[in-house]
């Protein structure tokens, strides 16, 4: 039998997948020709609109959420321009050469703290939970 993730774990990891769709999302038309047009936006779109990141509440900081909701917002305006894009119409109209800037310097943001754990729950990644809470374990 396994153990059901804790939320926190939850939020650490769906952070961690982040931060592997900037990395998508910074290589520019790459990103778009590695994972497809539909992968380009559903990929992001899938973690982002997550009630705990929209209401502050997720293992993201508060600059991250800020810098991750103002992708989403590039992201919406690209769809909002041409729902139907091709991938080639995509690269063309240039929003991938747009968005990944940003992408670029939330995933400087994402590094500044570094990743979290994928197993164990942690206050600040390195930092784990019990210990941050000045609870040493056994």
């Amino acid at each position: 039998m396994t153990d059901e993730p804790s939320e926190r774990l939850i939020e650490q990891r769906i952070r961690n997948r982040i931060y592997e769709i900037l990395e998508i999302l910074a290589d520019c038309d790459g990103g778009v020709d590695l994972v497809g047009i539909k992968g380009y936006f559903d990929l992001f779109e899938d973690f982002v609109h997550r009630p705990s990141i929209e209401a502050g509440t997720s293992a993201l900081s508060k600059d991250e959420r800020a810098i991750v909701l103002e992708i989403a917002e590039f992201l919406e305006a690209a769809c909002e321009t041409n729902p139907d894009f091709t991938k080639a119409e995509f690269i063309e109209s240039d929003w991938p050469a747009r968005i990944a800037p940003t992408a670029r310097d939330a995933r400087t943001l994402f590094l500044r703290r570094g990743l979290f754990s994928e197993k164990i729950e942690e206050a600040e990644p390195g930092q784990p939970a019990a210990i941050a809470a000045g609870r040493w374990p056994a």
